[in-house]
Order: structure tokens, then sequence, then C-alpha cells
């Protein structure tokens, strides 16, 4: 099938929206994981247990969040290769690719671990020591430097541009 040269404001759209995308799942990121969580932990008032069931679900609602952000990137990057009729850029969808694979690790993997570990503490336990939070904290790190190395070159380098 053939497309017509797409207008200029399309072009311009969808050059413009990915890198946008990649920008606020950033500021979520940071906003989210590196600023109101250490700084939840700090509330003098706010006991460990209310704290890690506030976390569980600022978590999983953020983690919901970004699982609509990825299907977001991927239909934009679909849509940008589908009006262009023009093959996917390979640098645009590995790295959408690594970002779903970060994520699919800590849905299926470290949240459940970190959930069984928080209950235990909400029910009164102390769990083993371990490293998931650090895990988390690398995952984190790797989505953040991920998202705004990915909005940089989808704004500047021709092979990850929509």
């Amino acid at each position: 099938m053939t497309h017509s040269q797409p207008s200029p404001r399309t072009q311009r759209i969808t050059r413009d929206l990915l890198p946008a995308v990649y920008c606020i799942w950033a500021g979520l990121i940071l906003g989210v994981s590196f600023i109101a969580t250490p700084v939840k932990f700090q509330a003098t008032g706010l006991t460990m247990p209310v704290a890690l069931e506030v976390g569980k679900v600022t978590f999983h609602l953020f983690n919901m969040i970004e699982w609509g952000i990825m299907a977001l990137i991927v239909s934009i990057s679909a849509y940008a290769a589908y009006i262009r009729n023009e093959p996917c850029r390979t640098g645009r969808w590995i790295t959408a690719l690594f970002l779903l694979a970060l994520l699919a690790l800590q849905t299926f993997w470290l949240f459940p671990v970190l959930d069984i570990r928080a209950d235990a503490v909400i029910a009164g336990g102390t769990p083993d020591p371990n490293h998931y939070h650090l895990f988390y904290i690398l995952i984190e790190v790797s989505k953040l430097a991920t998202t705004l190395c990915a909005a940089w070159m989808c704004r500047y380098k021709t092979d990850m541009m929509p």
C-alpha cells in the first residue's frame, strides 16, 4: 500500500510527540521514585507499615500508568512508520524494547517479591535482608536514563526520529 507524503503538520506532531512522551515519563519517574518516595519515609508521624501500604498503592498505580505510556510510545512509533511508509527505525524499537523489558521485570518479578516483603512488615514481621530494593533503584535509574536519552535522540537523531 502506498501513502502520500504526510503533511508537514503530521510530521511535526509525530516528531515532537514521542520525545514529549519520553520526557513526561522521565518526569514521572523523578517525581514518584526519586522525590515523593524518599520524602515519605522521612515523615516522622508516618509509621513504617502505613508508609509501606501507601508505597504499594502508589507504585502499583504508577506501574499501570507506565504500561499506558509504553503503549503510547509503541503506538506513536508504529503510526510514524505507517504514515511514512517506511520500515521501523531500529534505534527507536530497541529503546522501546529495552524499556518494555525493564517494565516487565518490575511488574512480573520485582513487585511481587517486594509486595511479599512489605506485607510481612505490615503484619509486624521482619523479612530477611536482601538486595531487592537495590534492584528496584537500578531499574528506576535505568528507565530514567533511557527515557531522557530517548527523548533527546528522538528529537535530534535521524535513526530514532518518528
